[in-house]
């Protein structure tokens, strides 16, 4: 396993070095948060990742932040040892590094439905919302804190829905109200929400989003 530590590291490459600083100065702006900047292992094989993960891992799953600590796969291993083109290194990057920033400045990776939703938007990740996932998308409000491979995109579709409605300066006030250590509960969220948007965070109010 490699290990580069910051954009600075002397053991980086250049276009490596290149990206993180340019993608720090994205996301400091975006976030107006400056973070403590993570240490990235490029994981040399799907074995060592196992390992890293503690399980048999999904081909889809080739990065996962842990603390201040990001893990992905080389790029060159990505379309040998994945169901990924090694060109989606870049963007799973940006994903993880947007996971960097909300866990430090919640201390939380919830609620996973916002988490994965905003990496997802912020990584430029396509959005694809086809009738299977239309009729899911109601769903954060019973799978709150769950991840499987719809909260993704229905994650990734509010976070778009409540930038286009209300702003980013909103979104952020919410995030950076989220301090806690523990899991988040959806009464707890929704106390939150209240505060920021002025209305409760529930399946009625959220449906006029779509209008």
């Amino acid at each position: 396993m490699k290990k580069y530590i910051r954009a600075k590291s002397e053991n980086a490459n250049k276009k490596l070095m290149f990206f993180l600083a340019s993608v720090t100065k994205e996301y400091n702006s975006f976030f107006n948060f400056k973070i403590n900047d993570p240490l990235i292992y490029i994981v040399t094989s799907r074995k060592d990742f196992d390992l890293i993960v503690g399980r048999k891992t999904e081909n889809w799953l080739v990065a996962i932040t842990r603390g201040n600590n990001i893990y992905i796969l080389d790029k060159e291993k990505f379309s040998k040892e994945s169901n990924h083109k090694s060109e989606d290194f870049w963007q799973t990057l940006r994903h993880e590094y947007s996971h960097v920033y909300y866990t430090q400045i919640t201390h939380s990776h919830f609620p996973r439905w916002l988490n994965e939703g905003l990496a997802g938007y912020l990584s430029n990740k396509k959005l694809i919302i086809d009738d299977k996932i239309q009729s899911k998308i109601f769903n954060i409000f019973f799978d709150f804190n769950k991840c499987n491979a719809d909260t993704y995109r229905i994650g990734q579709f509010w976070v778009k829905q409540m930038i286009k409605k209300f702003g980013k300066r909103k979104l952020l006030e919410l995030i950076k109200s989220l301090d806690f250590d523990e899991e988040m509960s959806i009464r707890r969220f929704a106390i939150k929400f209240y505060k920021v948007y002025g209305f409760q965070f529930n399946k009625k109010n959220v449906a006029k989003f779509l209008k």
